[in-house]
């Protein structure tokens, strides 16, 4: 009896891809070609534990481990997922960009002009770069920097990249 070193490519009943692989160096090669490596299959053959003697030979063996229906299972998955993630991410940073680049310090006032500490809280709160209240003889000193919303519309692609300017980054600061 004969036994091949080469990986089944029949797919276990549940191979969907959603459940880590048994095999742990298979797993390793899933998470480093779809991560670290970015479909570079000899160098996530290497980054799983394998030890090829020539990197043909690990260009080779990966070739043959994306064969298996399981990996290539597996692989697709993940590849899934991490699109899932890389699209909450691009959302979410809009969002935050978005908001430096409209906040205005009146949003952190209120009508009689001191400051709203609640405004200081929330989805607003991400266009502050540094808040301190510090007290003085004379009563309290609240200080509130904003981010640069010049460089939160270039970040966005609404502007060119632009020289920054003295009026940039200026703090607001309340005696009361």
């Amino acid at each position: 009896m004969t036994t091949s070193s080469a990986p089944s490519s029949a797919p276990s009943p549940d191979a969907d891809g959603s459940k880590p692989l048994a095999n742990v160096r298979w797993e390793a090669f899933c998470v480093a070609y779809t991560g670290h490596c970015r479909r570079n299959a000899a160098g996530a053959y290497v980054a799983a534990g394998y030890k090829p003697k020539t990197p043909g030979t690990a260009a080779v063996n990966a070739g043959r481990l994306l064969t298996n229906a399981n990996i290539a299972a597996r692989v697709e998955h993940l590849n899934n997922e991490a699109l899932k993630i890389e699209r909450l991410h691009a959302r979410d940073a809009v969002r935050r960009l978005a908001i430096i680049a409209t906040a205005e310090l009146a949003d952190f006032l209120n009508d009689d002009g001191t400051i709203n500490p609640e405004s200081l809280k929330g989805p607003m709160g991400a266009a502050i770069e540094s808040f301190a209240v510090t007290e003085t003889p004379t009563g309290r000193r609240w200080t509130i920097r904003l981010k640069d919303s010049m460089r939160a519309l270039e970040l966005l692609g609404l502007t060119e990249k632009a020289a920054p300017s003295p009026g940039q980054g200026e703090v607001f600061v309340i005696e009361i």
